[in-house]
């Protein structure tokens, strides 16, 4: 089966750019709109390695939206490989296997959607520093509704984390932090 997995990093972006090239070439799609910091904390994407079998295909736009963390993005092609799944990346025409030309290029590739995530990040906290000099920027501000929501929900202990991530459409690390503030209350 072919699969092919389409990511953005927040909830307002749009995936439409990713699955019209991937909807008509892939049996299936897996979209997932979560930050590429780590392969870990991705349901969706964990959900799709776990069924991924031997003879698979697994198709990708380009390889920043699988991972830009070039450890994590190894280790998950080599997982893969190992397992007879086939990885694809459509922005630079190219499949991976273990052979040395192959990992050197994933490698190199890695290592530049890293180095974009870092610039990003850098970019960002210039930009916060110059608005909180101004006056302009106070922080990320709590939703008050929806850390009572979750709050409620990791008190009734009825709940994993997940579930309480999709219930209350955020992110899990949300509802650590939740769960974080409740314990030091």
């Amino acid at each position: 089966m072919i699969f092919g997995y389409v990511r953005v990093s927040t909830k307002d972006q749009n995936l439409e750019r990713q699955l019209s090239v991937l909807s008509p070439i892939c049996d299936k799609v897996i979209a997932e709109k979560a930050s590429g910091k780590s392969t870990s904390e991705r349901p969706e994407l964990q959900a799709l390695l776990s069924h991924l079998r031997e003879g698979d295909t697994l198709i990708v736009k380009s390889i920043d939206r699988l991972a830009r963390n070039t450890k994590e993005l190894l280790g998950l092609v080599d997982k893969l490989v190992e397992q007879g799944v086939t990885v694809k990346f459509l922005d630079n025409s190219m499949s991976f296997d273990n052979s040395p030309a192959s990992r050197l290029i994933l490698t190199m590739m890695g290592a530049v959607a890293e180095f974009e995530r870092g610039i990003i990040a850098s970019r960002r906290d210039e930009g916060i520093a110059i608005a909180q000099k101004a006056g302009k920027y106070k922080g990320k501000q709590k939703n008050q509704s929806l850390h009572t929501k979750i709050t409620d929900m990791l008190r009734t202990e009825k709940y994993s984390p997940d579930e309480i991530a999709k219930l209350c459409d955020c992110g899990r690390a949300t509802v650590f932090r939740v769960k974080k503030d409740m314990l030091s209350t």
